[in-house]
Order: structure tokens, then C-alpha cells, then sequence
């Protein structure tokens, strides 16, 4: 398990922002923090985790996280934050919404989007990074996904789950790829619940999700084609290439996205530093490295060994 750890004992007074504004970035993603506490910041990031899921306490003084498009760029990974509330309010913008959430509630944003989370008295949070898979492929299926899920029902048993995570974390290697998917079925239900009861799938929907769930299963396999998948789940070519360009995808690009999603995931694992790139690409179901390099670079802006080098340093 790969573990960070960011504390401002040592830190000169008129540095330390500066300090948080690094921590911030190298423990999540390129984010844009603000301090809200007059020059007298203080504030401390541990976190444990890998590709699978990563769990991390964070507090502060007054201060604001933002992710905006210029910062977001073209890295895209897909990842969604579920911060649980442990002292504190925090208002949060995103998807045109703006909610105030409270100690026991869960902040829930999509990286893939601006969002915006203000702590005007300071925070202390457990926060939850989930990678793309299939709590994304659930959640761009609701139409008005809250970004607070309330400390009640189920979004207070999936608190509870998430905290504690956070108090067994030294054991959390031995379960982490299992928590992960715990956490997103979790919260699936809880926003499901909070919108007012999981509705019965439409049968286009219930088709997408065959389709998606057998395409996530076999992302591995080189001979995964729309010939396979068509057979698989006996459905026509024309059906399931028109299924999927209603959700904006096209078959070719929704199993390259994924996959690169994989490949950006692995490299950035430290625990698979010695794994050469051209492995993980096949691994993930590319033909071959070349192929794989030109899609990362047009997808993240920066070859793939390049970005293992910036991450590794």
C-alpha cells in the first residue's frame, strides 16, 4: 500500500500554503486550493491506498478546494471524491447544484467535473478516491445525482462503512479491492434512495448495463470486439452500437477509454513501479505499446513513461 503523509510542524508560517497547495496535489489531483484563514494556515493530509481505492484523513484550517476546467485539462481519470463530514459544514458547488453538508454526510464529486468545496470554520474529513468503474458507469445513468448524500438510511450505514475504513486503514491492503467495490455499491444505493427509491430499469437501460458490466469484465481480452459482445449477450451489431451512441459513446471509444483509465491506474501504483509500460498495456488489453502510447498521449497530453517520471518524483 502506497502511503502519504503531509505535516506542517516543521513548516515556516509564511510557506506553509504554498506547502498545502503541493500536498494537495500530489496526494489527489491537480486542484486549486484557497485560504480562507489570514494568512495563519495549518493543515495535514495521511492517506493510505493504491489503484483500488485510497482513504485519507485530511484537516484544515478556513480554506477552499476547488477543481476548475482550466486545472482539469485533458486529465481526466474518472475518479470521484466521497468526502465524509467529521467536524464542520462545507458548501459544495457542483452540476449547477450548491448544498451545505454537514458532520455524518458524504460530499460526493466527479473529478471529470468543475466542483467547488468551501470550509468556512476549517474541515476534518475522511476522504474516500474511487476510481473509474462502476460506480461511474451507475452514476452517469441518474440524471440529478445530489453531490451530499444525507446521514441517513443508507447513506448513514454507508457512512459508518466509510469511517471505518478510515480507523482500520493498516489493514486496509488486505482488502482493498473488495472495500472499493463495497463503497461504490454503498453509495450507488444511497443516492439511489435519496432520489426517492431505485426505479425498475427500462429495458434499454437494463441492455446498457449487460453491455457495460460484459465490456468491464472482458476489458482484458485482446479479442474483445462488438462481434464478441453481440454474440455473447444476443444482441444485434446495429442494437448495440445504437445503445450505446444514446449514452454518448461509441463502442470503440468507451473500451479504449476504460482501458486507458486501467493503464493510468497501474502506472501511477507505485507497488507496480518495476512493471514495464509495454506489459501493463497488454495486460489491459492492447495490441501493442505503440498503439497504446499515441491513445495516452492524445487522452492525457504526456507519454506514459513521462507521466510514471513526474508521478515517481
Amino acid at each position: 500500500m502506497n502511503r502519504v503523509s503531509w505535516h506542517m510542524r516543521d513548516v515556516p508560517r509564511a510557506e506553509r500554503f504554498a506547502y498545502w497547495r503541493e500536498a494537495v496535489c500530489q496526494s489527489f489531483l491537480p486542484l486549486e486550493p484557497e485560504d480562507l484563514s489570514d494568512n495563519q494556515f495549518d493543515g495535514s493530509i495521511d492517506g493510505v491506498g493504491n489503484a483500488s481505492l485510497q482513504i485519507s484523513r485530511v484537516r484544515s484550517v478556513p480554506a477552499v478546494i476547488q477543481r476548475t476546467r482550466r486545472g482539469i485539462g485533458s486529465f481526466l481519470d474518472g475518479s470521484f471524491y466521497a468526502n465524509l463530514q467529521l467536524r464542520g459544514d462545507a458548501i459544495v458547488e457542483q452540476n449547477g447544484q450548491t448544498t451545505i453538508a454537514h458532520p455524518g454526510d458524504i460530499v460526493l464529486v466527479d473529478t471529470n467535473e468543475p466542483f467547488s468545496i468551501r470550509f468556512e470554520r476549517g474541515c476534518d474529513l475522511v476522504c474516500a478516491t474511487i476510481p473509474n468503474g462502476s460506480l461511474r458507469r451507475h452514476l452517469d445513468h441518474v440524471a440529478k445525482r445530489p453531490n451530499v448524500i444525507r446521514n441517513a438510511g443508507v447513506g448513514r450505514l454507508t457512512s459508518s462503512y466509510l469511517q471505518t475504513l478510515q480507523e482500520l486503514s493498516d489493514e486496509l491492503g488486505l482488502v482493498d479491492d473488495l472495500a472499493g467495490d463495497q463503497l461504490s455499491s454503498l453509495l450507488v444505493r444511497a443516492v439511489s434512495t435519496q432520489l426517492g427509491g431505485e426505479p425498475t430499469p427500462s429495458r434499454h437501460e437494463a441492455t446498457l448495463r449487460r453491455i457495460l458490466n460484459f465490456i468491464s469484465d472482458e476489458l482484458d481480452n485482446p479479442l474483445l470486439s462488438a462481434k464478441l459482445v453481440s454474440r455473447e449477450l444476443n444482441l444485434s451489431r446495429s442494437t448495440l452500437f445504437a445503445i450505446l451512441r444514446d449514452s454518448n459513446a461509441t463502442f470503440a471509444s468507451h473500451i479504449r477509454d476504460r482501458r486507458l483509465a486501467r493503464c493510468l491506474a497501474q502506472i501511477r501504483d507505485p507497488r507496480l513501479a518495476d512493471l514495464a509500460i509495454g506489459d501493463i498495456a497488454r495486460k489491459a488489453g492492447f495490441a501493442n505499446q505503440e498503439t497504446f502510447t499515441r491513445a495516452f498521449k492524445r487522452r492525457y497530453g504526456v507519454a506514459p513513461g513521462s507521466f510514471r517520471t513526474k508521478d515517481g518524483a
